[in-house]
């Protein structure tokens, strides 16, 4: 299996979970505008660079996370937009012809400027156990530990080793944080930019009315793509 398909394993195992507690018709009315809006954008946007229609897993994927994190239970045009941003910030912002940005976390921030929907991540909400099962996979599979442990151990160092309980952080370090177009793949560079996420979330979750999380992730982007420019890290 190829790390799309597991990863879209196991974001469907979430919304399983989700069925059973939240019922099957609320989960459906979140995940889906975001999921149509992404793979429809996604293509037309491909479309426009290549010339061709063809369907990139990713985008599916991105409208996954969207329906998993974004404001439970919110209005489905807005969840439609907010996936149409996340496509726009994926093909249009762009530096050397690569992504700069985590789609999905671009679309939940503009979506917090422009809408006021305040990620809620409900997929947080089932219990931290299921990610013992995913991390290792993942961590087998992908071999992006580095980012990881550079967010994690500040965490664990200045918050305690009761953080790791929080199954909202661990759905955002192990989907998030490592998406592959948007994070560094080799090991040194990888570590000092989880590093620089985690003391982002530290100094702006009592500073900022905007979630935490999704712009430490975003600036974290686009530290790990401008340093490259200094000859200060090489992704």
């Amino acid at each position: 299996m190829s790390i799309y398909q597991l990863l879209t394993a196991f974001l469907l195992t979430l919304y399983a979970i989700g069925f059973v507690f939240f019922g099957v018709e609320k989960v459906l009315w979140q995940t889906i505008p975001a999921v149509l809006a992404t793979v429809a954008f996604g293509m037309v946007f491909d479309f426009l660079e290549t010339k061709r229609w063809a369907f990139s897993p990713s985008v599916a994927i991105s409208g996954l996370i969207i329906g998993l994190t974004a404001q439970f239970l919110e209005k489905p045009p807005t969840l439609f937009l907010i996936g149409f941003l996340a496509m726009a910030v994926k093909f249009l912002i762009k530096l050397d012809g690569g992504h700069i940005f985590n789609p999905a976390a671009s679309g939940l921030f503009l979506g917090q400027i422009f809408f006021s929907s305040y990620p809620s991540w409900w997929a947080g909400g089932v219990h931290w156990a299921i990610f013992l099962i995913w991390i290792p996979i993942l961590m087998y599979k992908l071999k992006r530990w580095a980012p990881i442990a550079g967010f994690i151990l500040p965490l664990v160092a200045l918050e305690g080793i009761g953080i790791l309980t929080s199954s909202s952080l661990l759905f955002f370090t192990s989907v998030m944080l490592i998406e592959p177009k948007t994070s560094p793949a080799r090991v040194k560079p990888g570590l000092l930019y989880g590093f620089a996420v985690a003391v982002m979330y530290l100094i702006f979750k009592n500073m900022l009315t905007f979630d935490s999380l999704i712009i430490s992730l975003l600036l974290g982007n686009l530290i790990a793509r401008l340093l490259p420019k200094f000859k200060i890290l090489s992704i």
